[in-house]
């Protein structure tokens, strides 16, 4: 089974967490609770390049996180999405209301 690893690094006007492995119903745990505070105080970029797995639980995990953001006014971002994250994201139907980005200079 895979693991997710995160590493969080701080930008001037946002937070940074670089996601590899999977994101899926087994590994969201404490994730999830560290995102959902993370989406309170600032705008948050998920770089999603090294994504192996993103399920249908991670999925719904990230919308949640997502509406979170713009309920108090941040922006959750998703950047540099792999292929596998980029097929689950464009299999929901939903990929054109997310913020998607390929750098975090386009963090505003």
């Amino acid at each position: 089974m895979e693991q997710l690893s995160i590493v969080e690094k701080d930008g001037a006007n946002y937070h940074l967490y670089e996601l590899e492995g999977a994101l899926n119903a087994y590994t969201i745990g404490e994730f999830q609770n560290m995102l959902y505070d993370a989406v309170h105080k600032n705008n948050i970029v998920l770089d999603m390049s090294k994504l192996v797995e993103l399920d249908p639980a991670g999925i719904g995990f990230l919308m949640a996180a997502f509406n979170d953001s713009e309920d108090v006014g941040h922006k959750l971002y998703f950047m540099s999405m792999s292929n596998e994250a980029e097929k689950a994201i464009s299999a929901t139907g939903f990929k054109y209301l997310f913020n998607l980005i390929n750098s975090v200079t386009e963090v505003n």
